[in-house]
């Protein structure tokens, strides 16, 4: 559409907004005026009135929403799915992988010193990140693009690799292990060779998570899928000691002795991760999957070590304040339990800990407005409390009020939901007291008044209740 004022010239886009704007400024300042003297519009009257200037400086008898710009497209306004995609773009432009380590070996002069074309390099070197961060997902489209286009390309021996580990890692084992097997035919003496034996220890590993799922107990053929993975990651440690692979391969090494129960070799794993690589960013993470399979069996001085270690060699990574919190939960596990520091109770008043003994304790720590808390919640009532408090087990809700929870919606919670478990209401010296630093949380007090166990309430199983019962 086009506007033409009196002289015959056409307006633009530009002075048409800018007419627009005066239009608008004007019946503001009316507005505020008028408001000012109790005489002005309402708002609905200047809704109609901006209406109405808008329809006369653009519609002139044509369809609204159209103006003809110096190029003579149509501006318009756009639909949502252009918005997405417009957000989409700037989202993704504004990602940008973390740089790989500088002493990757796929990234040497040589081997960069290969690519003729800089988009072609650019991407090589965004998939090595990509990978070297643990974003397979992203990595893969990548490789599979630089695979495509690098017959007769010097890169594609490190394409090749690469695209069978990321395959492999996102779970498309089968690809994987073809594009594998092609590769290992073509360079038979590859300097990456370390990294393909442990990407093949990577592929019996997911075919033992794949074999497992969904099971309690550890089987057979997981079982051997497990010690195929286990025996090749030992294969390249023995070969090619030093080499950057083997940072995974102790990883995952440590992660399945944890999973078939080998704790001592779990330990030593994760260990000799931490002193071959001490700069290594999957370092803490073995530290604290062996830890934690520790704890949950129970066996706690080898817990303790792991997670001092972490603490101590890796205060800034973000497992170190979990593992933090898991150490203060340790220091009262076997010892005497701290007495209830409470603000009142909600219900029937229990009295202390010491009035308690004769009979196992469980605490849950918990609060209303905390999702997990709230999803745990029907199976501490029904499965621990109903289920067992006839039996002689005395279970108690401990919660902080916080986040805007009083104790009165407390009260209301409970009522909603049915509850009947006996609450109480700490100031936070309980919570401190048994190290809890996160909930939902549990404790378990034996008989004699000492804590048994401290942990998820999800860990707590009527084998673990009728033991101390």
């Amino acid at each position: 559409m086009s506007t033409t004022p009196p002289s015959g010239s056409t307006l633009g886009p530009t002075g048409i907004a800018f007419g627009l704007g005066m239009s608008l400024v004007g019946l503001v300042l009316g507005y505020m005026i008028g408001t000012s003297r109790n005489t002005g519009p309402s708002a609905s009257e200047l809704d109609a009135q901006i209406d109405r200037a808008v329809d006369d400086k653009l519609a002139k008898g044509e369809p609204k929403g159209t103006v003809v710009n110096n190029t003579g497209g149509d501006l318009r306004r756009l639909s949502d799915k252009e918005k997405e995609e417009l957000l989409a773009k700037k989202k993704a432009s504004g990602q940008k992988p973390a740089p790989a380590p500088l002493d990757s070996p796929f990234l040497t002069p040589a081997i960069l010193a290969t690519f003729d074309d800089e988009k072609v390099a650019s991407d090589y070197r965004a998939a090595v990140a990509l990978m070297a961060a643990g974003n397979a997902r992203k990595a893969r489209p990548l490789l599979d693009t630089l695979h495509n286009g690098a017959t007769g390309k010097a890169y594609k021996e490190q394409v090749g690799v690469l695209l069978a580990d990321a395959k492999i890692s996102v779970g498309e084992v089968d690809d994987g292990r073809r594009v594998l097997a092609a590769w290992k035919s073509e360079y038979p003496k590859s300097a990456h060779m370390a990294a393909a034996v442990v990407t093949d220890g990577k592929a019996s590993m997911k075919d033992g998570k794949r074999v497992g799922s969904g099971k309690s107990e550890i089987g057979a053929p997981q079982r051997r899928a497990y010690e195929e993975a286990i025996a090749l990651f030992d294969t390249a440690a023995a070969k090619w000691p030093g080499d950057p692979a083997l940072e995974v391969a102790l990883l995952n090494k440590a992660a399945l002795l944890g999973e078939l129960g080998r704790l001592e070799e779990a330990e030593a794993a994760a260990i000799s991760l931490v002193s071959t690589f001490p700069n290594a960013t999957q370092a803490p993470r073995a530290l604290f999957n062996v830890g934690k399979q520790a704890f949950d069996a129970e066996d706690f001085p080898r817990a303790e070590r792991l997670y001092s270690r972490l603490v101590q060699d890796f205060p800034k990574d973000r497992l170190s304040q979990s593992a933090s919190s898991n150490l203060s939960a340790l220091k009262i596990l076997g010892k005497p339990a701290p007495e209830l520091e409470l603000d009142e109770w909600v219900g029937q008043d229990l009295g202390t800990m010491s009035s308690m003994k004769g009979k196992p304790v469980l605490l849950v720590f918990w609060a209303t407005w905390c999702p997990h808390c709230r999803k745990a919640m029907p199976a501490v009532e029904a499965d621990m409390w109903q289920k067992y408090k006839d039996a002689g087990l005395q279970v108690i809700a401990v919660t902080k009020n916080a986040r805007g929870q009083t104790t009165d919606t407390v009260r209301e919670y409970l009522a909603e939901n049915g509850y009947t478990v006996p609450v109480a209401i700490d100031p936070g010296a309980t919570s401190r007291n048994y190290g809890v630093s996160g909930i939902p949380a549990a404790a378990l007090v034996d008989k004699n008044g000492n804590v048994v166990f401290r942990n998820h309430p999800s860990q707590v199983t009527d084998a673990l209740i009728k033991k101390y019962l």
